[in-house]
């Protein structure tokens, strides 16, 4: 009895260390790839102007607080150095947009999506890069 112990303790210890040298061997053929890290930048101060018609004797104004979302440090740094252009940029976009538009969730992501195009086009032709992923409005608020 004593000897079938020793046997399979023996058998238990070698099996166990055998699938714990594969285990270390797969994960060392594993790279490890860092995962990206979204850096996230507010324009401020908040992007105030009026909109739609300007025949009317009541003016319109919307109120937008937008966030992008870039990769690295040195994307924020670039949009920050050309934060004037693109304020500019979102400015005239919000603007020009007719009130049907601009008081929907659907026509305010329409908005976003284009906001986005704009500024990513705008930063590219400055510095020769998409510097960012992403363009959030964190507030979008409409006084008709």
């Amino acid at each position: 009895m004593k000897i079938i112990s020793v046997r399979l303790i023996t058998l238990i210890t070698v099996f166990y260390l055998g699938f714990a040298s594969v285990a270390w061997a797969e994960d060392d053929d594993v790279e490890e790839k860092a995962p990206a890290i979204s850096k996230y930048y507010d324009l401020k101060p908040s992007f105030v102007t009026n909109f739609g018609s300007t025949k009317q004797k009541k003016l319109k104004f919307v109120k937008a607080d937008v966030s992008i979302r870039t990769s690295s440090d040195s994307a924020v740094t670039n949009v920050m150095n050309h934060d004037a252009l693109v304020r500019h940029h979102i400015v005239m976009l919000l603007s020009r947009q007719p009130e049907t538009r601009i008081s929907s969730s659907a026509g305010q992501e329409e908005i976003r999506v284009e906001a986005l195009n704009i500024v990513k086009e705008v930063l590219e032709e400055e510095t020769g890069s998409v510097q960012i992923d992403d363009l959030m409005f964190t507030s979008f608020v409409v006084q008709r």
